[in-house]
């Protein structure tokens, strides 16, 4: 079998194998979103990797219209909990298995309060998914983070292959940040994401990444999609 990769704008991700599709980070109103037909039609799982509002999201409402599983957190779970939704509370180094898919979920160096209302809510520590799929098949979602020595231990742990990695820089690790990052994990494949959508701050691009792949003699190839392209696994 293989996995559809779709990136939807900023850190929103689709990914589908067989019949089921996961969905990460799902700001299906950010301002790279391609546009209403690539709206999920189903959702059977929802990662969300940090309770930043670019992040979070739609959360609630796709939530509430396709009601996937959903392993966040656990602070986030018992405010989703709290809102109607049903949520499976989590930490780090933990796994959720679907269909035999496996989720872990892993740490990010990052903050991660929602801005509900004039309310700031702690969402927990933010994180990073590794997804690993039974055909072997395994990405790593960073969701925002800088450069971080428990990458290593990640790598070690989960054995991640594809990194899903933002470059934008300013509020995560820029193109050389993600360069060092994905030479350290020994990647075979990085998708940039979280670039381009507000410029400034997220100066960084895929084509400095890809510089600074070469500079590192990083065995890893680059994956340049824009918003609504896909790569199969």
């Amino acid at each position: 079998m293989t996995v559809k990769l779709t990136w939807l704008g900023h850190a929103t991700c689709q990914l589908e194998y067989e019949d089921k599709v996961i969905l990460i980070d799902p700001w299906l109103d950010n301002p790279k979103f391609p546009g209403d037909e690539y709206k999920p039609k189903k959702i059977d799982v929802l990662c969300i990797t940090h309770g930043h509002n670019d992040h979070f999201g739609n959360a609630i409402e796709l939530a509430k219209k396709f009601k996937p599983k959903i392993p966040v957190i656990h602070e986030m779970s018992v405010y989703l909990n709290s809102k109607g939704v049903e949520a499976i509370g989590m930490n780090f180094g933990g796994t959720f298995e679907y269909e035999g898919i496996k989720f872990s979920l892993v740490p990010a160096s990052h903050s991660g309060g929602y801005q509900d209302g004039e309310k700031m809510v702690n969402m927990g520590n933010p994180g990073g998914y590794v997804i690993t799929f039974p055909d072997g098949n395994s990405f790593y979602h960073a969701g925002d983070t800088g450069v971080t020595k428990e990458m290593k231990i990640t790598s070690a742990l989960f054995s991640p292959k594809i990194g899903l990695f933002p470059i934008g820089g300013h509020y995560t690790m820029d193109p050389r940040g993600a360069a060092y990052a994905a030479k350290m994990m020994g990647l075979t494949h990085v998708i940039p994401i979280h670039w381009g959508t507000f410029v400034p701050p997220l100066n960084g691009t895929p084509d400095e990444l890809k510089s600074y792949i070469k500079e590192f003699e990083c065995n890893t190839d680059v994956i340049e999609l824009k918003p609504g392209q896909f790569h199969t696994f």
